[in-house]
C-alpha cells in the first residue's frame, strides 16, 4: 500500500500522527483516530459568508431581502453594463465588452478552483470595472460616483429619486477602515481601471463591526466593500436598488473622519438614499456589506 510512498513521506505521516509512539499505539489497536477536516470553508450554500468565530454581532439574514443574478452571458450582456458607466461617469474606460467578459471569466475560474471560497459564487456576483482614480481625495472621488449613481438610478427608474443626504459633507471626509485591504484597493486603482467580482451581500445580516472583523482571515484577494459600491450601483441599478426588498448595502471600508459614521445605500419602491450611520455593532438581517474580489495579476486594461 506504500509502496509509491519516498522515506520522507512516511516520517512526515509519522510526525502528524504524534511521533513514534503514538504510531506505533495506533498500528497495534491500542488508540483510535478522529479524522477532521483542517480546511476552513468560507462560505456557505448561499454564498454567505460562514460567521465562525466572530466577536461582533452576527444575525441570520433575512431572505425576503435579496438580490437576482442579472443575465451574463454575451459580449453585449458586458458591454450594456460598461455603457451604463461610461454614460454616468462621463468617461470612457477603453475596456470593450469582450475584455471584460474574458477577465470576468478568468476571476470567476480563480475563485471556483479554490474550495475555501468557491461557494460564494453560489450567491449574486456582480462583475464591475473601477476607474482610474485621478483625484487624491476619495470624498471628491466618491461625490463624482454618487453623481453618477444618481443619473443611471434616474434613468433606470425615471418615476424615482436618487437622495444624497451626504451632499456637501464627504471632500476631505471619507477615510479608509483599517485590516479593510481597500487601500490596496485604491493602488491599483491609481494605476489604471480595474476589474473586479463585486459580491453585495454575502456579509448578509452581519454589523458593520462583524464585517470588518471577518476580513482577518479571508484570502488576501478579498477586499471589503467601500468605493466599488457606488461604481456597482451606477453599472447595476436595476439589480442593487430595484425595490425595497433589496438588501440595504453598507460601505464597511469607508468611515467619515468627523464622526466615524459608515456609509450606504437604501432603496425602496420611491426612492434610493444614500447616507451615513454610527451603529457600527448593530445588526439588521436585511443589511449587508460587501466584498470585491480581484484575483493576483489583474490585467484589466490588457
Amino acid at each position: 500500500m506504500t509502496q509509491d510512498w519516498t522515506t520522507g513521506d512516511l516520517n512526515a505521516l509519522v510526525k502528524n500522527l504524534g511521533g513514534e509512539k503514538v504510531a506505533r499505539k495506533i498500528q497495534r489497536g491500542e488508540v483510535k483516530v478522529m479524522f477532521k477536516d483542517v480546511m476552513e470553508v468560507f462560505f456557505d450554500k448561499h454564498g454567505r459568508r460562514i460567521p465562525n468565530g466572530l466577536q461582533a454581532r452576527v444575525r441570520d439574514a433575512d431572505r425576503e431581502f435579496q438580490l437576482v443574478q442579472p443575465k451574463l452571458e454575451t459580449d453585449i450582456d458586458y458591454l450594456d453594463r460598461l455603457k451604463r458607466l461610461h454614460e454616468g461617469l462621463n468617461s470612457y474606460t477603453k475596456i470593450t465588452g469582450e475584455q471584460f467578459k474574458a477577465e470576468t471569466e478568468r476571476l470567476l475560474v480563480l475563485i471556483r478552483s479554490n474550495p475555501q471560497v468557491a461557494n460564494i459564487t453560489k450567491g449574486i456576483w456582480l462583475p464591475v470595472v473601477l476607474p482610474r482614480l485621478t483625484v487624491n481625495n476619495l470624498g471628491v472621488t466618491l461625490k463624482q460616483y454618487l453623481e453618477a449613481v444618481g443619473k443611471s438610478y434616474t434613468k433606470t427608474f425615471s418615476d424615482r429619486r436618487f437622495c444624497n443626504i451626504c451632499k456637501g459633507t464627504l471632500a476631505g471626509e471619507v477615510n479608509i477602515v483599517p485590516r479593510s485591504r481597500h487601500d490596496q484597493l485604491i493602488e491599483r486603482m491609481e494605476q489604471g481601471p480595474v476589474v473586479g467580482l463585486h459580491f453585495p451581500n454575502p456579509l448578509q445580516g452581519f454589523s458593520i463591526d462583524a464585517s470588518r472583523e471577518q476580513m482577518s482571515v479571508l484570502p488576501e484577494w478579498f477586499f471589503l466593500s467601500g468605493i466599488d459600491t457606488p461604481i456597482a450601483m451606477v453599472m447595476y441599478p436595476d439589480i442593487l436598488a430595484r425595490d425595497f426588498n433589496t438588501p440595504g448595502l453598507y460601505m464597511a471600508a469607508l468611515s467619515l473622519q468627523s464622526t466615524s459614521c459608515s456609509l450606504y445605500f437604501k432603496a425602496d419602491k420611491d426612492e434610493l438614499d444614500f447616507a451615513h450611520t454610527p451603529l457600527l455593532a448593530s445588526v439588521n438581517p436585511a443589511w449587508a456589506s460587501g466584498l470585491l474580489f480581484l484575483g493576483p495579476a489583474n490585467s484589466a486594461g490588457a
